[in-house]
């Protein structure tokens, strides 16, 4: 195949490659640090306050951890891991593998955003069920299973996820659609949006109104029959900007490539760590787990970045 000659500024790698290494190596650490345990009982006695019914026996730090490790190992070796940790006087309890299993797949998962303002970069890509594949499809004659889609939103500048959305593929909403729901969601929590990064399918006449009415910078590539609607509107301004100064230019002039760094980098970081193909046989457990993959990259991520 030909290769083709870069455009644009001659990249510059300017990372600091020893931290980064320590980072990647801190992130190994996380999953054995049982740190939190020390707040064993204070924790349980918090989310036992006021609950009816059975109380809780383990607490929601030890399910998350647990959350993590099942993206490598199945729910009995979770048991046996856990049973390890706590013989060495780790952990002051083990639970069983059917506990961790429903307190896993019942877990609300939510990203941490500890920032006032931030851009988002918003696009989609598909998970496989643990039974699918064209292989499976053209040998046996089974018919492929539909995909899981994903569509993540995050912020480019700091490479960091904001939320995760999940559906059977052609169900859920359109990734415009999500892109609005995620931005909506971050402005309710008193988050600032500055600019919205997306492709071709982000332009649609929808999300330019909710960029214009909502002051967020765009930098959404317009498709290439992009029609004016006249009057004036945000979307007209930008396509006329893109036909002025040609794909080129108007990505370097909105940093449109910035992009990459806040999905298509998470999105390789995730499917090259954990897979791309989900373990559970219920629909609705395979859709969470997918979007756990996404959840256990953040939190590996952030716990390196703050003790590398």
């Amino acid at each position: 195949m030909k290769e083709h000659k870069r455009w644009g500024k001659k990249f510059i790698d300017k990372r600091d490659w020893p931290k980064y290494n320590e980072e990647l190596v801190v992130r190994g650490e996380f999953l054995i640090d049982c740190e939190w345990a020390k707040s064993w009982n204070a924790e349980l006695a918090e989310m036992n306050k006021g609950k009816v019914g059975a109380k809780y026996e383990y607490p929601g730090s030890l399910i998350r951890l647990q959350a993590v490790w099942h993206q490598w190992i199945d729910y009995r070796g979770i048991e046996g891991v856990t049973r390890k940790l706590a013989e060495f006087g780790k952990l002051p309890a083990c639970n069983d593998y059917s506990t961790a299993n429903r307190r896993v797949n019942g877990m609300d998962v939510k990203f941490e955003l500890p920032f006032k303002d931030c851009c988002v970069s918003t696009d989609g890509s598909g998970m496989k069920f643990e039974n699918a594949g064209e292989y499976r499809a053209r040998m046996y004659g089974k018919k492929r299973e539909k995909y899981i889609k994903v569509v993540i939103s995050a912020d480019p500048i700091r490479k960091k996820m904001l939320d995760c959305d999940v559906s059977i593929e052609g169900e859920g909403m359109s990734e415009p659609e999500v892109a609005t729901a995620h931005m909506q969601e971050l402005m309710l929590k008193g988050i600032d949006v500055k600019k919205f990064f997306g492709d071709g399918s982000y332009d649609t006449l929808d999300i330019f109104a909710f960029l214009e009415h909502n002051d967020i910078e765009p930098a959404v590539k317009p498709r290439k029959n992009a029609a004016l609607e006249g009057g004036g509107s945000l979307r007209d301004r930008e396509v006329v900007e893109y036909r002025k100064r040609g794909y080129k230019k108007w990505a370097q002039h909105r940093d449109y490539g910035m992009r990459w760094l806040g999905t298509e980098g998470i999105f390789s970081a995730v499917k090259r760590k954990f897979g791309e193909q989900t373990r559970s046989h219920k629909i609705e457990n395979a859709c969470s787990e997918a979007k756990r993959k996404f959840w256990a990259y953040d939190r590996m991520k952030a716990y390196a970045e703050a003790r590398a």
